[in-house]
């Protein structure tokens, strides 16, 4: 795996102009179990410096190198409990795929890969078409992550997938679900002390600029809810929007 590390920086802005290029995907919301699906055509080769005859036959992505990523877009604070590779082995050398992230310190410069522990999948297939998943991961995706606590955050999250040219990739399939951020150390508000048991949901509240409270300095919890105020908090959670 090291081998290709290098490589693999020099494919960092075509990782996130990619990011950039492909359209936004329709979010879900609730705290169950969700599935982001990576098809063949969104990976690409981790070096643009060489060159690959890239062909796509019945959804899968036939090439001559051995390396590919596609972006990860997942929300801030999801965590991911599962990922699973589609792939065609004519030879039975093998494949692997997992996530990784571009760290990028003050100036933008490339400062490294790092994986995401206990997200490999690695599989020969048995000479054939197969499907191999990863032990349950509890991996909580952050855009402004501090990985290996060196203070160097990365930009990016991709799946990276290595593969023998005899191997053809059909995509990967992650399982995640949204997460309550963690509560802050002090209240925000007076009347819901760090105690309380919503404690962390009302905060969450307050950090996302769903509510403001009641006034005073205060949230009052156990006033009622009308339902013009619902109207707002659930607007506002959503971010719910139509086109005209």
């Amino acid at each position: 795996m090291t081998s290709r590390r290098l490589s693999i920086l020099a494919s960092v802005l075509g990782v996130l102009a990619l990011a950039v290029a492909v359209p936004a995907l329709s979010q879900s919301y609730g705290p169950g179990d969700q599935i982001l699906t990576i098809g063949a055509a969104e990976f690409r080769p981790d070096n643009s410096s060489n060159t690959y005859d890239v062909n796509f036959f019945d959804g899968y992505l036939y090439g001559n190198g051995y390396s590919y990523i596609a972006p990860l877009r997942l929300p801030d604070g999801a965590e991911i409990t599962m990922m699973c590779f589609y792939a065609y082995d004519a030879s039975g050398n093998g494949s692997d795929a997992f996530i990784e992230a571009v760290k990028l310190p003050a100036g933008g410069q490339p400062a490294g890969v790092v994986a995401v522990p206990n997200s490999i999948v690695n599989e020969s297939f048995n000479i054939g078409y197969g499907t191999v998943c990863t032990n349950p991961l509890s991996y909580t995706f952050h855009d402004d992550a501090d990985l290996d606590g060196n203070g160097v955050a990365h930009l990016a999250h991709y799946v990276f997938a290595q593969t023998s040219t005899s191997t053809a990739i059909g995509g990967v399939r992650i399982t995640w679900h949204r997460q309550v951020s963690p509560p802050p150390d002090t209240a925000t508000f007076n009347d819901v002390p760090t105690s309380d048991p919503a404690f962390q949901h009302i905060e969450a509240l307050v950090a996302s600029g769903i509510t403001a409270g009641c006034g005073g300095g205060n949230y009052c919890p156990d006033a009622p809810l009308t339902r013009r105020q619902m109207a707002v908090f659930l607007a506002k959670a959503l971010g719910l929007h139509w086109a005209n």
